[in-house]
Parts: C-alpha cells; structure tokens; sequence
C-alpha cells in the first residue's frame, strides 16, 4: 500500500476462535498531517472504546523502522520518531483528547510514554496479563472516558504499532469491548487470565490500534512462531492531565520538528503569569516541559 493511502478495517475476534464482527473497512488518502476522525468512527470509538486502523505504513516503513528497535534504537528517533504524530492518529487523538481544532502549528494534546516491545515465541507477560485498567470507569477522573453532547474524552489513551503481520491467536493485545462505559463494579470472572470475555485482533504490519486505557484490557502470551511481536506502545492525554512520568531528554526532543515538541509540553491549560496577557499551554521550550 502506498504511503498516500491506509486502510481501515474494524474486526475483532473472541478467544476461542470464531470471528463474529467486521464493521468497515475503507481506504483513506492521506493529504494532510492529521486525519480528521468520520463518523462512523466516533461511533464505533464511542461504543466500543478502541479502533484498528489496518495497513497504515508500507512494507518498506515497517522494515526501517523494526530494524532501527532491533538496533537499540527507541521510538523519539530514527524513522520511528515520524510515528509519534502519524497523520493516521494524529486526527484521532485531537478529536478524543481536545476540543480545540486542528493547529498548523502545535498538537492539542500530549505524548507521555512511548516504549519499543519485541517479544519472541514463548514470551510470558507479568502482571500486565491480569485484565485491568487506569481508573475504573465507574469512577470520574482525568484518566477516564466520557462521551457527552456529541464529544468524546477518551482520557488515558494507548496507540499500538504493530510493525509485523499479528495473525489470529498470535497473542495481540486482549480487550474487552464497551467494558469502559461499564456501570458496575467487574465481577471476578472478568479480571481472570484470559477469560472467555476477553477478544483480540488481527491485522497486517504497519497497522495501528488506538483505544482507551478505561477499556478492560491484557497482555497475553506471544505464540507465534513466524514473527516477533515488533510493537510500540504510546500512551498519549490531555494538556492538562498526566499519568506516566517521561523525563524525555531535552537533547532528543531538539532532534524534532517544532511541532512534534509540542508533544513533550508542560501539562498545564494557560499560563496566568505571562505578560502582557494569559496565554494558552500551546508551545514546548526547554523550560515547559511535562517531567
């Protein structure tokens, strides 16, 4: 697929095997540095709490960019730095995590941890194999998802490249749909290993899932033994919220254009102290950077 064009499809699978949704699937131009979300996807983003955006980067991106993790290398640089604002999530993320517009610019909301996975056939996952989440949603908090008049907030949100094909009981990430608009406590059953209310996905390399840390979800084992898991998982907020701490060297964030520093920004709405009037927190300098 070219680097003009991706492809999203919407499936999803339950653990035992049988496939029992296929929601959309179309091909997309890229013309811009940000996708606006449709519709359809709010829709299915609302109601599910995660989207699956298939064939994003093409064979050769995904080859340049598992090469540099195998390396060593980490996703602020080197071609996986061009993932932290991919025109595929970018209009994702401002939709679910802003209510300003799209900005030539500066991004409306922040990256706060991105971090490289391989994992080879036989990988054990730790604790992060237990289903859990960031916040209850039951709860209220900046972490959590909340959907009123038309908007969503997504809160604590997870984008997940997967740079080799992860076929169907491979070992993907393990979700549970709509269990972030849960209205009661989880019973057990659904916070045991790889339980039965448990799905996953499958998708080519170079696809990218984006959901909700409200959503109930798992690590699982990695059972393939034709490719690695080559992953990288960012989690991204709100300007004004913050769960993980980065403490990103400066010196890496110099390497990035002006507006992908704008990721690593202080977490703060407006400055009251600037002069001669407020300002909003729209800009990264060495001394308004998030910790």
């Amino acid at each position: 697929m070219s680097n003009d064009t991706w492809l999203m499809r919407l499936r999803f699978y339950s653990t035992p095997g049988d496939s029992f949704m296929v929601a959309i699937e179309s091909a997309v131009t890229i013309k811009s540095d940000s996708i606006a979300m449709t519709d359809e996807q709010k829709f299915l983003f609302d109601v599910n709490g995660w989207l699956l955006l298939e064939g994003v980067l093409s064979p050769a991106e995904c080859a340049a960019v598992r090469r540099h993790l195998y390396d060593g290398g980490d996703p602020f640089s080197g071609p996986a730095q061009e993932l932290l604002d991919h025109p595929a999530v970018t209009g994702v993320l401002n939709e679910i995590l802003s209510d300003g517009k799209l900005n030539s610019d500066y991004w409306n909301f922040r990256c706060e941890s991105s971090g490289p996975s391989i994992r080879k056939n036989g990988f054990i996952p730790g604790s992060t194999a237990k289903p859990h989440v960031v916040k209850p949603p039951q709860g209220a908090g900046p972490m959590s998802f909340t959907c009123h008049n038309g908007h969503i907030y997504s809160g604590l949100t997870r984008v997940v490249w997967e740079l080799n094909p992860v076929e169907h009981g491979d070992g993907g990430t393990l979700f549970m749909s709509g269990a972030h608009k849960s209205n009661f406590a989880f019973p057990p059953s659904v916070r045991e290993l790889d339980n039965q209310y448990l799905h996953s996905y499958s998708c080519s390399e170079g696809s990218v899932f984006i959901f909700t840390e409200s959503l109930l979800h798992a690590s699982t084992a990695w059972k393939s033994a034709k490719y690695d898991r080559v992953s990288i998982f960012s989690a991204y907020n709100s300007v004004w919220a913050q769960w993980h701490k980065l403490n990103l060297d400066p010196a890496k964030i110099a390497t990035m254009p002006r507006k992908r520093q704008s990721l690593f920004r202080g977490v703060y709405a407006i400055d009251f102290h600037r002069k001669p009037s407020p300002i909003g927190n729209v800009e990264y300098r060495p001394d308004n950077q998030a910790l």
